[in-house]
């Protein structure tokens, strides 16, 4: 069964996969808020208000919320792309040259639209970001290999993005953001634009890599099942302005079979709870406990 909190009030600190806070947080937001600049005789306009939440390593959650509600604000704001008007984002450790020394990066972004450059083979895409760590061409074509094979892509490694299919190109994507082994991976929606069987084929696979190299991912999705499928926790937002209304802590595990998941009791209700909440956060639906 579904427990749910305010990550603006969670008691003790808890944070996502740690419920009772024992794991330390790879990364904290505390109270940010932020407005859209003013513009012309316009007033500033609120975007994102007062919003916390600790972040667990090894753990995926998502955010949903109405649509223009301030997910994808939200993430800029985590990933640096903005300054906030106020509150602040901790990372866990907070020295960037001692991940450099240890061949990785605090954080990567995937973005919805594809950000693979055309002019470059797979291989060279994936082992792009490489080049910024202290890491020798052995050490990178090592592990860009490793990668290409977690998710079959091998075989693909010399062929240019034109000479793959749609899903192809959402796994050398997601590889680029997953080569410097970050801490944390913050993805905005990379998977909307496929079909829902190769979509599905893609969860399981993000899931296995999630949880074979321990670190933590925060998605942005407007999929309800999606974010049930993959997350250890889901965060539903307010209309905007942002505020986090309720938090779903899931208890199906990290081997959960996300096929047969969907079939199960504890699913439909779990997706019946959300989807009355986000109708209720959209305008469309009151208060009252969905029946």
């Amino acid at each position: 069964m579904s427990t749910h909190t305010d990550l603006n009030h969670t008691t003790g600190g808890s944070s996502a996969g740690s419920p009772d806070g024992s794991i330390p947080p790879v990364l904290s937001v505390n109270d940010l808020r932020y407005s859209y600049p003013a513009r012309r005789s316009q007033a500033p306009v609120l975007a994102v208000e007062n919003v916390s939440l600790k972040i667990a390593p090894g753990t995926i959650t998502s955010i949903v919320g109405p649509s223009g509600c301030g997910k994808s604000t939200l993430l800029s704001l985590i990933a640096g792309l903005q300054p906030p008007d106020s509150g602040t984002v901790a990372w866990t450790p907070t020295e960037t040259h001692d991940l450099i020394a240890k061949k990785q990066r605090l954080f990567t972004m995937v973005f919805q639209k594809d950000t693979v450059l055309p002019w470059l083979k797979v291989d060279s895409n994936i082992g792009w970001g490489l080049r910024f760590l202290d890491m020798t061409a052995t050490e990178r074509e090592a592990r860009v290999a490793q990668l290409l094979e977690l998710v079959g892509l091998t075989d693909f490694r010399k062929s240019y993005p034109y000479q793959l299919s749609g899903g192809m190109r959402r796994r050398v994507a997601f590889l680029t953001g997953v080569a410097p082994m970050p801490q944390v991976m913050l993805l905005d929606e990379p998977f909307s634009a496929l079909d829902e069987p190769t979509r599905v084929n893609i969860h399981v696979e993000v899931m296995r890599i999630v949880a074979e190299l321990g670190m933590a991912v925060i998605l942005v999705t407007h999929d309800l099942s999606e974010a049930i499928t993959m997350s250890d926790r889901v965060c539903i937002l307010t209309k905007r302005p942002a505020r986090v209304a309720r938090v779903f802590d899931l208890p199906f595990g990290r081997d959960r079979d996300v096929r047969a998941l969907r079939e199960t009791d504890e699913y439909q209700e779990l997706y019946k709870q959300m989807w009355h909440e986000l109708n209720v956060q959209s305008g469309f639906a009151s208060p009252a406990v969905a029946s």
